[in-house]
């Protein structure tokens, strides 16, 4: 009976957190999950899927999300998924991986100056008091994310006047070619950022 308690906390502490992720690869759902080794965490993977708890679609790897009875199972309000947005999910969470999971992480929260919304930041949290933008550059067209780091300039002025520190906006891209760009566009209108 404490097994069985054990299992099904774990599988909801999973669900709970594909709940957040939206789509998660087994290696990104082990280290979130502390599900030890590989093949501890496919065996528990396996076992929800034949559960019907999960699902997977298959791009290079594995890739689960919640299925209806996993979303009623743990209450959640998810929206219908779209899978034209699995790689970038997939990035988001290995930056968020990457930057030791901050605690107050929070995915597209619209970022708003006196009210009105500014721009929606792929994600956003604080860390020692500072206030950090993530951005994921995922065949999004150059012009779109310099009329975004034009804004964030706005934004960035807009903390500094309110909390006293300049927030610092953080991309993931994995072309050089574009992180240069990003790189160069940031330098010239004035925005802390960093580059993953």
């Amino acid at each position: 009976m404490l097994q069985e308690r054990k299992k099904t906390a774990r599988h909801e502490k999973i669900m709970s957190s594909l709940d957040e992720l939206t789509y998660a690869t087994r290696r990104q759902l082990q280290v979130i999950n502390n599900l030890s080794g590989d093949r501890n965490a496919h065996r528990i993977l396996h076992d929800m899927e034949r559960d019907r708890l999960i699902s997977s679609i298959r791009k290079e790897q594995k890739i689960y999300y919640l299925t209806n009875t996993g979303k009623q199972q743990i209450g959640s309000s998810q929206a219908e998924l779209k899978q034209s947005w699995v790689t970038h999910v997939l990035m988001r969470n290995d930056l968020y991986i990457e930057l030791g999971m901050p605690g107050d992480w929070r995915k597209e929260v619209p970022a708003k100056i006196n009210g009105e919304m500014l721009l929606i930041p792929d994600a956003m949290f604080t860390r020692n008091g500072e206030s950090h933008f993530v951005e994921i550059d995922n065949k999004q067209k150059m012009q779109t994310n310099i009329e975004k780091i034009k804004k964030y300039k706005k934004l960035s002025d807009a903390v500094f006047g309110q909390l006293n520190h300049t927030p610092t906006l953080i991309w993931y891209s994995l072309s050089d070619i574009r992180k240069e760009k990003l790189k160069s566009a940031c330098e010239r209108y004035g925005v802390k950022f960093k580059i993953y």
